[in-house]
């Protein structure tokens, strides 16, 4: 026999490259990477039973009837039903290693699925932690960009209550030289003021025994100015009392003058009512009969049958008294002027009182506010100190917190 029988599979073996051997063998070899960690390292790992490959049989390559001489012989026969069998053994050996093979394709499959679900999932939870991280980036870069801009205002706030400082500063020296000229008695109290001013960096008591002595002038002043009001009072109402003795006085001088009135209407119509009498005194008086007021009654002498004695020089003594009610009127109208110029005088010395306590007012005020400024210089220098962010409050006007000045 010239023709020798080759299998299938040294004839495939010979045409096959390296490649093609790992292509093959890919398929199988996945399944044992399904326990390996991806890239995110966080996913659950399955593990897949791979049921082991059988082991392939060699396929052998069939000679055609055309190679067989006419010399062949029954043993042929029998060689090539057997080649017969084996080819037949070698594709059910096939077929079931397809069949293998699709339910490892399969498997692949599900684990490559199962896989992108992770990687998927993974993927989410990434990137919800990036977009809260990103929004807390952008938060952080917001308060940020409000603290540069807070602190830049500050900063400009800063620099132009230092300027106004500085002219408070220069104000307070000019008027405490000029109080210095003015005043020769309180030169102590000028150079404490001089000194604080100058040095407003030396200590928190000395500011604090200049508040309390101001505090106790003001409630000193504040009790002279009650103690004047009273006073103003105490004058308004002898001045109320004054007036109502002057009002009694005229009344009565009106009343006077209508008894001497009457009295010389009387004395002319004396012939009709009365007779003369001489006194050893030398004097005369006029019996007149009649009804009289009380006062009359009261001023001339009274007789027993409701008639009255007149004097016949009545009208000397109604001048004298019409004199001396005038004098009585003088001396009212002199007392009510004296009043006035007593409240005058004491509204005067209240509006003083006013005026100084309103001007130790503004200079506690100006000294509670230079204390105030130079507490917040100092914090802020601390602060500089130890490199943290400082943030200041803008000082607001109202008439309730007065504005803050801070001094260098």
């Amino acid at each position: 026999m010239s023709l020798r029988a080759k299998s299938h599979t040294d004839l495939q073996a010979a045409g096959k490259s390296p490649l093609d051997d790992s292509l093959c063998t890919s398929f199988s070899m996945s399944s044992s990477s399904v326990n390996r960690g991806g890239r995110f390292g966080s996913g659950v790992t399955e593990e897949v039973k791979v049921l082991p490959r059988p082991p392939r049989r060699p396929v052998r390559a069939v000679r055609p009837v055309s190679a067989i001489n006419a010399n062949g012989s029954f043993l042929q026969i029998n060689h090539l039903q057997g080649e017969l069998v084996r080819k037949r053994k070698e594709c059910e050996d096939l077929r079931k290693e397809n069949k293998y093979l699709s339910n490892e394709i399969h498997m692949e499959r599900i684990v490559l699925r199962t896989e992108s679900e992770l990687t998927m999932r993974n993927l989410r939870s990434l990137n919800q932690e990036l977009q809260a991280q990103v929004k807390e980036l952008n938060q952080k870069l917001y308060q940020s960009q409000q603290r540069a801009t807070l602190c830049s205002h500050a900063a400009g706030d800063a620099e132009e209550s230092r300027a106004a400082a500085e002219k408070g500063r220069a104000l307070a020296e000019a008027r405490a030289l000029a109080c210095q000229r003015d005043r020769d008695a309180a030169e102590a109290d000028r150079g404490r003021l001089s000194e604080e001013m100058r040095q407003l960096k030396k200590d928190h008591t000395d500011l604090q025994l200049l508040l309390a002595q101001t505090e106790r002038n003001y409630f000193e002043t504040q009790l002279k100015l009650d103690r004047a009001s009273g006073e103003k009072q105490a004058l308004l109402q002898d001045n109320g009392s004054l007036k109502g003795d002057r009002d009694d006085l005229r009344h009565q001088l009106r009343q006077v003058t209508q008894e001497n009135v009457q009295v010389k209407e009387r004395h002319h119509s004396i012939t009709f009512g009365g007779l003369v009498e001489s006194t050893p005194r030398r004097r005369s008086w006029v019996i007149l009969q009649g009804t009289f007021g009380p006062d009359i009654r009261n001023t001339l002498k009274t007789r027993g049958d409701n008639s009255v004695c007149v004097p016949v020089h009545s009208e000397s003594s109604s001048r004298r008294r019409a004199m001396a009610s005038e004098e009585e009127s003088k001396k009212a109208h002199q007392a009510q002027r004296e009043a006035e110029a007593e409240r005058r005088l004491a509204e005067k010395e209240r509006q003083e009182r006013t005026s100084e306590c309103l001007s130790w007012r503004e200079r506690h005020q100006e000294l509670a506010d230079r204390f105030r400024a130079q507490e917040e210089l100092t914090a802020l220098r601390q602060n500089k100190a130890e490199g943290d962010p400082v943030y200041i409050s803008t000082p607001e006007s109202g008439p309730e917190e007065p504005e803050r000045s801070s001094s260098r």
